[in-house]
């Protein structure tokens, strides 16, 4: 459009148009908390891992979100849900498998639940009382599934841990019984009262006459089974009358409880294979445990089952069987021998039938009137063999050459009959077989042992010592009673002496006084001095006796300082019964000694009545001698009892009086006879004797003698006897120098341990005795107390046991646990004590810090600080620390 030209033009301002973004930046946002949401739900629901289902009958120990699943003690999953079946009868558990623990899910997964129980046959689930009750899962597979296969989701939890799980790594075996008696599952399986396994089910036979058990044995206790081993119950209590008495066998509380099955494996036995079937006995009479071996037995030989195979008197097996042969014309019994004597199974060895024998003189094996007759193993050398054939005693001693014959000769049979023992010093050691007259002599035949043989030597004598004894003459009254038993069978016995040779024939005696008569044939005279605190009732010429035969006589005494010294002769004839160990004592008047064992009245000789006398013998143990004298005791049963006279030496003397005894280990063994002040030496000397018998094990270099106190703690009581009756103890030591002189301590010493030095202010309740612990267990103890040189602290010297010594190291610390430290503030009042036994006996305690490396051990002797109290945190000290 044209305008005119002379219009004037109208201004139009200058107009911008720009485009409105579509999306306002503040949706970028809400974008970023989806993504975000996204992601923390992605992550979520990747650590979920698998969710499963699992049931079980009941939810106790259960918790949501709390209960663990574990594999082998780690963590795999957790429970997130329990809920109630539609029924409410069911517990379904909803839980979470870890991701990286899915490969344990299959159709063969097992769960249980684990929660600590205790019962009689142990303790399970430990770990459950610090954890809290947990599920436990088992893969029940060799191999994990594969990720990308499927697996089942839903599971029945098992009440309890499965029990191939409980016997796996280990031998299964099966034993059958004829009834189950008190064994459950969980009894032990004992060898030699040591636990190698346990039952881990039981089951009836398919047949039900009888009743399987599976047993489970430890894989390192497996190579102990064999072919021949034998099971039995050890349940309860059995009793038995037999061949001992009667046998009440009673097994530990845990066996009388639970049952418990015993086994033996006798080493003949072969390798067997897993799931082997055994017998189960129902105890071990019938199991008949051992070598197997068969044997023969005479007619009419009275053995049944179970009777006893004895070797010296010690039951080494029994017999299980007894049957006829297949043909009739034997018995043959079947016997198990315990392994250790399967040396002596050779075709050397016999077994001997053990037949009752009653008469006059001899009772033996009179329990066989109730048990039946048994048999004795009498060992031999040969090649090993399981069968023998049993024979009788008497025909033993025929075939085998096990008595050595003598003969004795005689004037009269002194009342004697064939049967009459043969003793040693009391011991029977033979019989008299045969009685007979020849040439006008009486001729005993007589058998004795061959283990005893190498007592009858050259010069022995044998003498009739069944009778009652009774000389009356010039020198004397004797009368002496046997025992009973000797009184009415008679007998005969002998000495030992001379050569190593059996002479043909002996003279038998009527007396012993008459064989002790013979045996002297010297002449001439010895002199001795013998002292005495006073002069007994002897002159010139008083009889010197040796068992009631005078062999010298007294020729002069004379006064000394301190007592009486007198001088004897000995003939020459007699010289030879002077030894190292004789004893000489006053011998006058009458004497009676009744015991059990009889009655011996003995009165000295008439000259000994009138004129006094002195007798001797040899004593072994006696201090017999006082310098180069021979001391002369009161009398004989002073003699006797008086023993070695030692010293002991005292610092001081608070308890130790004439007449306390010295014991050992309770038994008396001496007692103190002086005791006096040293002035010279500023100690006391006591004087003590030795008992005769006990001289050569006490009178040692290096025993030990101390006072005995009574000890009163929380932990016991110990030697309240002394309370009583105060005495010393002493320990014997293994050096066999004798010693006469001891210093007595007022406590046992310890073991030589360690020493190490202890730095305080004070001394507080700490003394010599106080006991070092380490974690309240004695290690050591005090042994000295004192100033230090410069009087600014006090120095304690301990001593740790040799075996505890690596505990003490560089950086060990120690502090006081005597007593109890009361301190009191503004915030109140703080009490510490220790136990009530360190309260009452004191102690010192040490420990050693926690660090990255552990100190050296400190050398003997090193010097540490005494605290008088401990820090909080030492109490919590746990530094390991080896032996090496």
């Amino acid at each position: 459009m044209n305008l005119p030209m002379n219009n004037e033009q109208t201004p139009i301002d200058k107009i911008t148009i720009k485009s409105e973004p579509k999306i306002s930046p503040l949706w970028i946002l809400p974008l970023i908390a989806l993504c975000l949401a996204g992601w923390l739900g992605y992550k979520t629901y990747s650590k979920m891992g698998e969710r499963i289902q699992i049931h079980f009958s009941d939810a106790q120990g259960l918790v949501e979100g709390r209960t663990t699943i574990r594999y082998q003690g780690l963590e795999v999953g957790i429970v997130k849900k329990i809920s109630l079946s539609d029924d409410l009868k069911d517990i379904y558990v909803t839980a979470d498998i870890y991701p990286k623990a899915s490969k344990l899910l299959s159709k063969h997964t097992r769960f249980w639940l684990v929660k600590p129980q205790a019962s009689l046959s142990g303790i399970t689930g430990l770990d459950a009382l610090v954890s809290g009750n947990y599920i436990a899962i088992d893969p029940n597979n060799h191999e994990l599934r594969d990720s990308s296969k499927h697996f089942s989701t839903n599971y029945t939890a098992f009440k309890e841990e499965p029990m191939d799980l409980r016997s796996q790594n280990g031998l299964n075996l099966t034993l059958t019984s004829k009834d189950l008696g008190s064994i459950t599952v969980g009894s032990k399986i004992m060898y030699r009262k040591i636990p190698i396994g346990e039952v881990t089910n039981f089951t009836l036979a398919k047949d039900s006459n009888s009743v399987k058990i599976q047993i489970s044995i430890q894989k390192q206790y497996s190579h102990i089974i064999n072919s021949d081993s034998r099971f039995w119950n050890v349940s309860g209590i059995s009793a038995n009358i037999g061949f001992n008495g009667v046998d009440v066998q009673l097994e530990s509380l845990n066996a009388l409880l639970i049952g418990g099955i015993a086994v033996d494996s006798p080493q003949d036995g072969s390798t067997i294979e897993p799931d082997t079937n055994f017998n189960l006995y129902s105890n071990i009479k019938t199991a008949g445990r051992g070598t197997r071996i068969t044997m023969v037995l005479p007619d009419d030989s009275k053995v049944s089952a179970n009777s006893p195979i004895m070797y010296k008197g010690i039951e080494i097996g029994q017999i299980t069987d007894v049957k006829l042969s297949e043909d009739k014309k034997s018995v043959i019994a079947s016997a198990a021998i315990q392994p250790a004597f399967n040396d002596v199974l050779n075709q050397g060895s016999q077994f001997v039938l053990e037949e009752i024998k009653l008469s006059l003189t001899k009772l033996e094996n009179v329990s066989n009137l109730v048990t039946g007759n048994f048999l004795t193993l009498v060992p031999g050398i040969g090649i090993k063999t399981r069968q023998f054939s049993v024979i009788r005693k008497n025909d033993l001693l025929r075939t085998k050459r096990l008595t050595t014959a003598i003969t004795l000769i005689s004037d009269d049979t002194y009342g004697l009959e064939t049967g009459t023992q043969i003793l040693y010093k009391g011991i029977p050691v033979g019989t008299v077989s045969n009685i007979s007259l020849r040439n006008d002599k009486v001729v005993f035949d007589a058998q004795v042992s061959s283990k005893y043989a190498q007592l009858v030597k050259s010069q022995s004598r044998f003498f009739v010592s069944g009778s009652v004894d009774a000389q009356i003459s010039g020198m004397g009254l004797s009368v002496t009673m046997p025992p009973v038993k000797r009184l009415l069978a008679g007998s005969i016995s002998f000495d030992s002496r001379g050569d190593e040779k059996i002479n043909s024939k002996y003279q038998l005696y009527a007396s012993e006084s008459l064989a002790e008569l013979a045996k002297y044939e010297t002449f001439g005279s010895t002199s001795l001095t013998l002292f005495a605190p006073s002069l007994p009732p002897v002159s010139k010429g008083s009889p010197i006796l040796y068992r009631n035969l005078q062999v010298g006589k007294v020729s002069s005494f004379k006064l000394v300082d301190g007592g009486v010294k007198i001088f004897i002769r000995i003939e020459n004839r007699y010289q030879h019964l002077l030894t190292a160990n004789t004893v000489f004592w006053n011998y006058s008047g009458i004497k009676v000694d009744a015991s059990l064992s009889g009655i011996n009245v003995t009165a000295s000789p008439l000259a000994s009545l009138i004129k006094g006398g002195i007798a001797f013998d040899s004593i072994n143990g006696v201090e017999n001698k006082l310098n180069k004298n021979w001391i002369l005791y009161e009398d004989y049963k002073s003699a006797r009892q008086f023993g070695r006279q030692i010293t002991l030496i005292a610092k001081e003397n608070s308890s130790v009086k004439p007449g306390m005894p010295i014991k050992y280990q309770g038994v008396p063994v001496g007692e103190i006879t002086l005791v006096r002040p040293d002035f010279r030496l500023n100690n006391v000397d006591i004087t003590a004797r030795i008992f005769p018998q006990y001289v050569s094990n006490i009178a040692r270099q290096g025993s030990q003698f101390w006072v005995v106190s009574p000890e009163i703690s929380l932990n016991g009581a110990k030697n309240i006897d002394s309370l009583l009756t105060p005495y010393l103890q002493v320990m014997p030591s293994t050096n066999t120098t004798a010693n006469y002189k001891f210093t007595l301590d007022q406590q046992r010493q310890m073991q030589s341990g360690t020493t190490f030095y202890l730095q305080s202010l004070t001394k507080n309740s700490v003394k010599a005795g106080t006991p070092i612990l380490y974690r309240d267990f004695e290690v050591g103890r005090v042994t000295h107390v004192e100033l230090g040189d410069l009087a600014d602290r006090v120095i304690t010297t301990i001593e740790i046991n040799q075996k505890y010594a690596y505990l003490i190291r560089k950086n060990s610390i120690f502090w006081d646990v005597s007593g109890v430290n009361v301190s009191i503030g503004l915030t109140g009042a703080n009490v510490k004590a220790g136990t009530v036994d360190n309260i009452l006996r004191g102690g010192i305690t040490f420990a050693t810090p926690e660090g990255e490396d552990l100190e050296p051990k400190a050398e003997p002797k090193t010097t540490f600080l005494l605290n008088k109290e401990s820090q909080p945190e030492w109490l919590t000290w746990q530094k390991a620390i080896p032996r090496s």
